[in-house]
């Protein structure tokens, strides 16, 4: 074997074994710190478990994610992990709906900070957002801080819309300036603290969706001359590398990535081997505390 540079086929091991040893994954940015961050986990977890993993990234374009949707389906990958896009769709389109349903009934499917409510996916694995959103709001309570502003989200997006219904349940009675959901991105942060700053009396803090929005806000703030946490402090969501190298460091909530991509993982393959496990898996989040809040007992 070793002479003749013998290598074993894999398609052959696949019709012998009906098992391709391969896990498709299919997430709408991977130019996203968070879906980077998390897609890493699984990959390394998947190989840990003899398994090769094949990308789908959709630049957020609904025909696309379809394409790889079915495309992954037909080089009969072993099963399939969903980030984003339908699973993150709080109103999906029908006809893509059904077919994720269809394939969901012949393929095992996981949504991994996501679900599809009514689909028949083997398992949603997702961090606890909504917890790490009041561990948030918590914080900035604790600090003294009454005015509290909402950076960024999208109103197609369900963890922005939880986020926010957090949010609203806490400061019911905020202006309507104070919440300004303008996207997910740096820009999107920049744009949301200029308007908000821009529109009338300022909060003693923000809320901020994710910690692209955090980062954009911060450079923002800096930019109108004030400073954080000393006239404002900000807060953001998802923990990755920005949070960690802006100025000041950002306090964050960290989805705890490698249990997340684990349960996923794990879920899935016993799936695959036939096997029923929990619809729904939740993950504790961890707050992250660095150098952007500061007691405000007096309002600006």
């Amino acid at each position: 074997m070793r002479e003749l540079r013998f290598r074993p086929n894999r398609i052959a091991q696949t019709l012998y074994h009906h098992r391709s040893k391969t896990i498709g994954c299919i997430l709408p940015d991977i130019g996203n710190p968070f879906f980077s961050q998390l897609f890493l986990q699984l990959e390394i977890g998947a190989f840990e478990r003899g398994y090769t993993m094949i990308l789908g990234n959709t630049v957020s374009t609904r025909d696309m994610e379809l394409t790889y949707l079915h495309a992954l389906t037909e080089r009969q990958v072993d099963g399939l992990l969903y980030l984003g896009g339908l699973a993150n769709d709080p109103h999906p389109d029908p006809d893509a709906l059904r077919a994720l349903h269809d394939i969901a009934e012949r393929l095992p499917i996981v949504a991994v900070n996501g679900d599809v409510p009514g689909a028949p996916l083997a398992s949603s694995v997702r961090s606890d957002e909504r917890g790490g959103t009041r561990d948030l709001l918590d914080l900035l309570h604790r600090h003294g801080h009454t005015r509290v502003a909402f950076l960024g989200g999208q109103l197609n997006v369900t963890t922005s819309i939880e986020k926010l219904d957090l949010y609203r349940q806490q400061y019911p009675d905020a202006p309507n300036h104070w919440i300004q959901l303008t996207g997910l991105t740096i820009d999107a942060g920049r744009v949301a603290m200029t308007a908000l700053l821009a529109a009338g009396a300022p909060p003693t803090a923000c809320l901020c969706v994710n910690d692209l929005v955090a980062a954009g806000a911060l450079a923002a703030a800096h930019e109108r001359g004030l400073t954080v946490p000393g006239d404002l402090s900000i807060v953001g969501f998802d923990d990755i590398f920005v949070a960690q190298v802006v100025t000041p460091p950002l306090t964050s909530v960290n989805h705890n990535y490698p249990e997340v991509a684990r349960q996923a993982l794990d879920a899935l393959l016993d799936a695959i081997e036939g096997q029923k496990p929990e619809r729904h898996i939740n993950v504790p989040t961890r707050l992250i505390e660095r150098d952007s809040v500061s007691d405000r007992l007096v309002p600006l």
